[in-house]
C-alpha cells in the first residue's frame, strides 16, 4: 500500500469517526433527543420537539 492510498484511507476514517462522534455526542446532551433503534441496531436519532411533549 502506498502513502497516498494510507492518507486518504486514514483521511476517510477520520471523517467518519468526525461524523459519528459529532451526531451521537450532540445527542447525548440533548434532552429532547433519543436513539432510534431498528431491531436490534442503532440507526439514527429522533428530536422530539417542546409541542410534542406533554406538560409537566
Amino acid at each position: 500500500m502506498d502513502l497516498t492510498t494510507r492518507l486518504l484511507l486514514g483521511a476517510t476514517a477520520l471523517a467518519v469517526l468526525g461524523y459519528v462522534s459529532f451526531v451521537y455526542g450532540s445527542c447525548a446532551g440533548d434532552s429532547a433527543c433519543h436513539f432510534r433503534t431498528c431491531g436490534r441496531h442503532l440507526c439514527g436519532v429522533v428530536h422530539n420537539h417542546a409541542q410534542d411533549r406533554p406538560a409537566p
